[in-house]
């Protein structure tokens, strides 16, 4: 298959999102780049809400599902809309479909898009292509089995490896986008997992960090001053262009993992922060504030829509924006005690006692931060220099070169873990920023946000301390997750820094008598511009991008005939692709998942025993696992196979590279394949698909 047959269930893809969280977003009277933006997480809050509400009553989730949640939830926005009105307070519009401050963002939305996927995928020759990682077998069969059950809830999901428990949640709005592309479009799951990755990697985050950069940094001068009107616009559209530059994300949680709902959630990191720094009051004399137009209470909603978006698309990124967001939260505290304190003696006892109540406060936070660690890895029964030993998380590098590395806005790459080289002008911008953040008051957390993640990734990838995986246990000490929060806050530095340097840089020569007037500002809009093409061309060309690439194409292969360690080769897909000729509808297939069996799932739309390489299985599905040679002496073996309808097995002494002692549980089905109680029925390269005499004589 080729690319170009892909573009529908990309465009299916960005659709799925952005109607339903654009439906939402114009009932709150957000308009332009605005709506553009918060309609990624007000989608994925849609898909999300439709999943487990259909879930729960048990009726087949499908485009209708979203349908019906969208009209409730916009019914009920603005039966809010209408009584806040009744009430004397109209709701103001947010935003602008003003062409001169909407279509600079959006056309840079969509080259950023556009660049990311081309990046992303160079070299990847077929959308069919699936990532041959330990994760992504999990998320391909997740999908699969929505398509499959019409079960979307994330109350659900998560029985796929749990199948014993009745409620198992696993965030499922990823898994649903992908059900819904392959549903519309009739596209194979394996396509429209990369349709949907493209569909959500570029625009959702391009345009978050576009309302990032205007509400953070639109109104800010390098100086206390407020900026010109049109810096906000351009600050918003160089940010959506150079969301496609960092390797940190979204390139990297695609090459390793696949982390697909983690880099979903992530997508959304800049929206939060924004609604994070638009939710506080900010006193009046601050020297920095972001400009939100009134009432609060709407963005506290959208903030808690977001909260919500998080729980069902992946919880991790809560605990993201708190790292990214406590900086900014702690200089608004010191502003608003500041002004507290500046009323008199009264004010400035009270402004103390709420230092002191910060001070408890954090070291409350932390203290639930690190008993949260200690309870998920269970030290009390081994320590935690036992956890967290694994290849992701065992430092690869000395600490210092990782906080170089973070400091330059680069990374290891997988599968390598090779150092990736920095883009250099890209990384030169992001510092000159972090030094004008230093001496900018009111911005001085944005530079603190940007180094706490860079520290944190240093300690993960150059550490293997207690005291670096307690610090970075939240994200199992995996320093791809880590840095991929960094763009978060750094494609906005930076293209603060390109905006507001080009205005001053502007202003200064006028005031050094270079020109007799205030530049035009298409002037400005020029001069701007040209600068941020030229960072953006020189990083998508430059050595780390292509670096980014060549490892995805390497994840991203499939070898004629010999895995070498991979999970599948031609020669299996063409097997596992042409399982609707053999096996019926509903019988079940069972095959070490380690040799590639586990995706006749995804690749051949068949039942499958283990639809992961790992799970909590239940008794029934074990004793196969282990035992299903013993067919003869252990009566418990054809229990267990008539119970789950098994008729078929799927041979490859061929395995994944990784643990054995996981692969070893299902050497009994590896026993039994080579055995009398089955029946060769086809072959492809070591492949081999056999119906199961055994039980059903």
């Amino acid at each position: 298959m080729t690319w170009s047959a892909a573009a529908l269930p990309i465009a299916v893809a960005v659709l799925v999102v952005l109607v339903p969280g654009g439906a939402l977003a114009v009932a709150l009277r957000l308009r332009g780049a605005v709506a553009l933006a918060l309609a990624g997480p007000l989608g994925f809050l849609v898909l999300g809400l439709a999943g487990a509400a259909f879930g729960a009553v048990s009726v087949p989730f499908g485009w209708w599902s979203v349908a019906l949640t969208t009209v409730v939830a916009g019914v009920v926005l603005v039966g809010v809309r209408l009584l806040a009105a009744l009430r004397g307070a109209p709701l103001p519009v947010w935003g602008s479909w003003r062409p001169a401050a909407f279509l600079p963002v959006l056309a840079a939305v969509v080259v950023a898009s556009a660049a990311v996927g081309i990046i992303a995928f160079a070299a990847v020759p077929s959308p069919a292509r699936i990532s041959q990682t330990y994760d992504a077998v999990f998320h391909l069969n997740a999908a699969a089995s929505i398509v499959q059950t019409g079960d979307a809830s994330s109350l659900h999901l998560y029985r796929l490896t749990n199948p014993t428990k009745t409620t198992a949640f696993y965030p499922a709005v990823w898994h649903t986008i992908v059900a819904l592309v392959a549903q519309l479009t009739g596209a194979p799951v394996t396509v429209a997992t990369n349709a949907a990755w493209i569909g959500t990697a570029g625009p959702v985050f391009a345009s978050g960090c576009a309302f990032a950069a205007g509400t953070l940094f639109g109104g800010a001068g390098f100086r206390r001053e407020e900026a010109p009107a049109l810096q906000r616009t351009l600050v918003s559209a160089v940010a959506a262009l150079l969301a496609s530059a960092f390797v940190a994300f979204p390139y990297l949680l695609l090459d390793f993992g696949t982390l697909y709902p983690n880099g979903l959630a992530y997508t959304t990191l800049p929206v939060g922060l924004a609604l994070v720094a638009a939710a506080v009051p900010w006193p009046d004399r601050s020297p920095w504030r972001p400009e939100v137009p009134a009432p609060r209470w709407r963005v506290l909603l959208l903030l808690l829509g977001w909260l919500v978006a998080a729980g069902f698309t992946h919880p991790r990124s809560i605990v993201s924006l708190l790292v990214l967001a406590a900086p900014l939260l702690v200089a608004w505290f010191s502003s608003r005690m500041g002004a507290l304190a500046a009323t008199g003696p009264q004010g400035w006892r009270r402004a103390r006692r709420g230092w002191v109540l910060l001070v408890l406060g954090v070291i409350v936070v932390a203290g639930l931060a690190l008993a949260a660690v200690l309870a998920y890895y269970d030290v009390g029964r081994r320590p935690i220099s036992d956890h967290l030993n694994g290849g992701p998380a065992r430092a690869k590098e000395q600490l210092g070169q990782a906080l170089l590395q973070g400091l330059l806005a680069t990374s290891l790459v997988s599968p390598s873990q090779s150092p990736l080289p920095p883009s250099g002008l890209l990384a030169a911008v992001a510092l000159a920023g972090l030094v004008a953040l230093a001496v900018r008051p009111g911005l001085r957390w944005a530079a603190v946000s940007y180094l706490l993640v860079v520290v944190l990734y240093a300690f993960a990838a150059g550490s293997d301390s207690d005291f670096a995986k307690l610090l970075t246990g939240l994200w199992d000490k995996d320093k791809f997750r880590i840095l991929a929060m960094l763009p978060t806050i750094g494609a906005p530095v930076v293209a603060w820094t390109l905006t507001a340097g080009a205005l001053e840089v502007a202003g200064a020569l006028r005031r050094r008598g270079l020109r007799s007037s205030e530049p035009r500002p298409r002037t400005l809009v020029v001069a701007a511009t040209t600068v941020a093409l030229v960072v953006a061309l020189v990083t998508w060309l430059g050595p780390a991008q292509r670096g980014v690439s060549d490892a995805i194409g390497t994840v991203f292969s499939l070898p004629a005939s010999d895995k070498g360690g991979l999970l599948l080769d031609a020669a299996e897909v063409q097997l596992l692709e042409r399982l609707d000729r053999y096996v019926p509808p509903g019988e079940v297939i069972a095959g070490n998942p380690w040799n590639g069996s586990a995706l006749a799932m995804a690749l051949g739309d068949r039942r499958v025993l283990f639809p992961h390489l790992g799970g909590y299985w239940g008794d029934e599905r074990k004793t196969i696992a282990g035992s299903l040679d013993r067919y003869a002496t252990d009566p418990a073996v054809c229990r267990a196979v008539r119970d789950l309808d098994v008729h078929w097995v799927i041979g490859d002494p061929e395995r994944l590279h990784g643990d054995r002692k996981a692969a070893s549980a299902f050497y009994g089905i590896d026993r039994a394949s080579h055995g009398r109680g089955v029946q060769l029925v086809a072959t492809s390269g070591t492949t081999r698909l056999y119906r199961l005499t055994a039980c059903w004589g």
